[in-house]
């Protein structure tokens, strides 16, 4: 096992798709999938929780979050060889109504890790500002991100398709201003930062930023219009990368546009894909019934497309559950 020092980083997403730069403020993203930013440094961060079975999956040795270095990393205050940090543009429907651009407004992609069997996302969750902040602040405080640490790591546990929680870091200095009970009475947090690991975080709100203005909210996706070129292509990615069996059973060749295949071609390959994400979804939906677990905010933005946990900051048991219910 390695050190962090030795993480190799291949960032085939940032290759593949538009990613625009020199974002410096909330606004539309039209025509990209990424935005490059960097993350926010943290004031005196300190290691709250680690876990030894994700960091495996990068290929470091948990013995690396004993390091100060290590810390300094995953609180957003050094940037790694290799990495290049961006934020990743979506949209979401929200307890049923469309909400425009939403994007990765406190979550920072670091790159793909090459681990010991897989490609692998990095990501900082309460890293800062993004231009998909809107009005919060980037960050994010410690009970949510304990939850969403604890419920990761849970899932895997239970053997439930979900996303990784690598480490947790806290701020000795940083905090935000956050109405805990929703009771008018609003107080300082501690600031912290999650490191989260997926093979992608792109979700089913990543490809709704080429709708047109939705008739009840009058809102549209930041690339309206663009769904013949933009769509293809972060389809046509996705397949390839993620449902490689699906692509290369169909003949996909190397084109993620699929430009060079015929109507036919491309219906089948997107009617399977469509198809093996329902699947997925259904597979992961009854695993969380099946241990009484509920998330919290379940929209369009927050469900993975490979059918996995993810956003858990919000969620809850069901305590009501017998096994009849299962």
């Amino acid at each position: 096992m390695g050190q962090l020092k030795d993480l190799v980083f291949d960032n085939t997403v940032l290759q593949a798709l538009p990613v625009r730069s020199g974002l410096n403020q909330t606004t539309p993203v039209r025509g990209a999938i990424y935005v490059f930013v960097n993350p926010t440094p943290l004031r005196s961060p300190s290691l709250v929780a680690a876990s030894d079975e994700a960091l495996l999956l990068l290929g470091l040795d948990p013995s690396e979050a004993d390091r100060p270095e290590f810390v300094e990393a995953v609180a957003g205050n050094k940037i790694l060889p290799g990495s290049q940090p961006a934020a990743h543009c979506y949209c979401g429907y929200q307890f049923g109504y469309f909400a425009g651009q939403l994007g990765d407004g406190a979550a920072i992609y670091l790159g793909e890790v090459v681990g010991p069997t897989r490609r692998l996302e990095l990501q900082l969750k309460g890293a800062g500002l993004t231009p998909f902040s809107r009005q919060a602040d980037g960050r994010k405080v410690l009970r949510s991100s304990l939850r969403e640490f604890l419920a990761s790591e849970a899932m895997a546990g239970l053997g439930i398709p979900t996303t990784r929680a690598g480490s947790l870091v806290v701020s000795q200095k940083d905090t935000v201003i956050r109405d805990i009970t929703y009771s008018g009475n609003p107080a300082a947090e501690a600031c912290a930062v999650i490191t989260r690991i997926a093979p992608t975080f792109i979700r089913f709100g990543s490809f709704e930023i080429c709708k047109a203005s939705d008739k009840d909210t009058g809102r549209a996706g930041p690339s309206a219009g663009l769904q013949g070129s933009l769509l293809p292509q972060l389809i046509g990615f996705t397949i390839r990368s993620y449902f490689r069996d699906i692509w290369d059973f169909y003949g996909g060749g190397d084109d993620i546009s699929m430009k060079g295949m015929g109507e036919g071609q491309v219906l089948d390959i997107v009617e399977a894909w469509y198809t093996e994400v329902c699947r997925r979804t259904a597979h992961l939906v009854a695993g969380w019934q099946g241990v009484g677990f509920v998330h919290g905010v379940l929209n369009t933005d927050n469900m993975s497309i490979l059918g996995l946990t993810i956003d858990t900051g919000p969620m809850a048991s069901w305590t009501g559950l017998t096994p009849i219910m299962c």
